[in-house]
């Protein structure tokens, strides 16, 4: 008997995992295979726009990926330098074989955690509990249950003309798990992600590529982390070109590619060379990061050329790329296809509508990224504890962070392709920076029993601002405001104000973006506090300024009886909520 079982352990299960245990709550985690523990089958980045801002929100609430991230990583770098700090955050790329055995290294010595290798066939709803039994017919009770099971749920992977059962290359699926799923009431989609081919680094003719350098000085993700000097590499970049650009055209219709015909959505933001090529006819070329594997590897990982061709084709495509003429493939690129969660049966907990307790995280609600199923996943690792303990759950909103957008964009919008997060899906992206995590996570740590890591933000914020109002004063705020601050003036703050270097440019951000930051958190406070505003019976939508044609439709469609219900339906934005509440209170959309 367990208060929480956690079923997978990808990213958003070790979070969830380690969550849960954390809140003292007796945990098991269950994993197909215990050498796959927060495996990383594509990629092996952390971070980027959107995503590094995730996790450093992760790190504040006690998250892993965070720290394993600055444990293991080969190559950093902060993004968007020359660009505003809305969109400014870290991205790593990681040893992925370490940082797997890491991350299965902490599981191990979490105290209130037990981890077993189990295939799980069938999830049963008792009074009060949930019975999992496994396919070796071991059964295990809890009071909550989280799934995130990726892939897995009738995962299928595909290229050239193959096609095979999996959850990834080398794995087996999960089918009896998905049809106990359906069997009590959960309705699923099919969703599609593909990988690229892998190649060895000694056949790379890497004199002829151009490097992208990681930041000799590297800044980290978690808050608590310190640099330990990692042995770093260069990222190499190269492109697919005219000659290229042919080839795959002549042999398109020898594309496993086939989400149009069998309607299973590919990821937008992240497609198939083949998905390239027929969506941007008049592109001239396409960019390729050719990543390392890790350090003691000498595999590459062609990020950019996703593909589900055969690995004929593959190796024809490759040997008309710049730097890869002679390179040899270790590994070939693939596509998967799984079933996943329709969001509408999930709340803003991450908790299932149909019964109290269960809940689902992850790739599993149709995200794709190890950044997005971690956040998820410690969302519901963290609520699974306090259901198990009959505490309610905590809810990050839309205001609160890049989460609170994450889920909310999930729950109330729905998915129709493979979900990634980007800094333009934020309407308050000002304020909800990389830098300033910590300050707008520390309002949930009472709950979470972190008091004295919440004192301890909540007074280096008080010392930033103390200074920030003496710095008013001084000869360097105009050249905060006009961008004019030398590094050896900087280094004179630093030094007479005895404030770190970190500190000191999150107190630059927020003075030169006073105005703007201070307009962004009175909208959030706006319309955080008149959610419960009544909206009259016989409004009409049209007749309101700024309200969006979608959201006009929306709303005249759901007749939402207040701005909190109005809120949580799909196509209205917070700007949307912003017109109206401008609309019933008279409020200036200056303010």
């Amino acid at each position: 008997m367990y208060e929480v079982i956690v079923i997978g352990a990808g990213h958003a299960g070790c979070e969830a995992a380690l969550a849960s245990a954390r809140q003292n709550s007796k945990t098991l985690l269950l994993n197909i295979n215990m050498d796959c523990i927060a495996n990383m089958p594509c990629n092996s980045a952390i971070g980027g726009p959107g995503r590094g801002q995730l996790i450093r929100e992760i790190d504040v609430l006690g998250g892993e990926i965070s720290k394993n991230t600055d444990r293991n990583y080969i190559h950093m770098r902060m993004l968007n330098v020359s660009k505003g700090p809305a969109v400014r955050t870290l991205r790593a790329i990681v040893d992925k074989k370490r940082y797997s055995i890491n991350m299965k290294y902490v599981l191990e010595k979490q105290k209130n955690l037990d981890l077993r290798q189990a295939l799980v066939k069938d999830l049963i709803i008792e009074k009060k509990d949930f019975s999992i039994i496994t396919s070796d017919s071991y059964k295990y009770k809890s009071r909550s249950v989280v799934i995130c099971t990726g892939t897995f749920l009738k995962g299928k992977i595909f290229w050239g003309k193959n096609r095979m059962d999996a959850g990834r290359k080398g794995e087996i699926n999960s089918i009896s798990l998905a049809e106990s799923l359906e069997r009590i009431g959960y309705t699923f989609g099919r969703l599609k992600t593909d990988t690229p081919p892998r190649v060895d680094k000694k056949t790379i003719n890497t004199k002829s590529l151009k490097l992208q350098k990681y930041d000799a000085d590297p800044k980290l993700f978690s808050y608590e982390s310190k640099n330990n000097g990692n042995k770093q590499v260069n990222n190499y970049i190269t492109y697919v070109e005219k000659d290229c650009i042919n080839y795959i055209k002549q042999n398109i219709k020898k594309s496993a590619f086939q989400s149009k015909k069998d309607k299973k959505e590919g990821p937008k933001y992240c497609p198939s060379i083949e998905e390239k090529v027929i969506r941007f006819p008049n592109k001239k070329r396409h960019l390729i990061f050719i990543q390392p594997e890790g350090i003691n590897t000498n595999e590459m990982y062609l990020h950019g050329l996703m593909t589900t061709f055969s690995e004929e084709i593959q190796n024809g495509i490759i040997k008309r790329i710049k730097g890869l003429e002679n390179a040899i493939i270790t590994r070939n690129g693939y596509g998967v296809e799984y079933n996943f969660l329709k969001s509408f049966q999930i709340n803003n907990a991450l908790e299932s509508k149909i019964h109290k307790g269960l809940f689902f995280a992850g790739q599993t609600n149709g995200t794709t990224g190890y950044d997005e199923a971690a956040a998820q996943g410690i969302i519901a690792g963290l609520n699974a504890s306090r259901r198990a303990k009959d505490k309610d759950c905590i809810i990050i909103e839309r205001e609160d962070g890049y989460i609170g957008i994450l889920i909310d964009d999930l729950v109330v919008k729905g998915v129709t392709e493979p979900y990634r997060m980007l800094t333009s899906r934020n309407e308050y992206r000002l304020f909800h920076r990389h830098d300033n995590a910590d300050f707008r996570m520390a309002k949930f740590l009472s709950e979470l029993g972190m008091d004295e890591k919440k004192d301890r933000i909540l007074k280096k914020y008080e010392k930033i601002n103390k200074i920030a109002r003496r710095i008013k004063n001084t000869k360097y705020y105009k050249k905060i405001l006009r961008s004019q601050l030398s590094n050896s003036e900087l280094n004179e703050i630093l030094s007479d104000f005895k404030i770190n270097r970190e500190d000191a440019e999150t107190m630059i951000t927020e003075l030169k973006y006073e105005n703007y930051i201070k307009r962004e958190e009175k909208k959030i406070d706006k319309i955080s506090k008149s959610l419960d505003y009544a909206i009259p019976k016989n409004i009409c939508y049209k007749n309101i300024n700024n309200l969006s044609n979608e959201g006009i439709a929306n709303l005249s469609k759901a007749k939402p009886s207040t701005l909190g219900q109005a809120k949580r339906i799909e196509g209205v934005s917070s700007e949307d909520i912003f017109a109206l509440l401008c609309y019933f209170k008279n409020v200036s959309r200056e303010t």
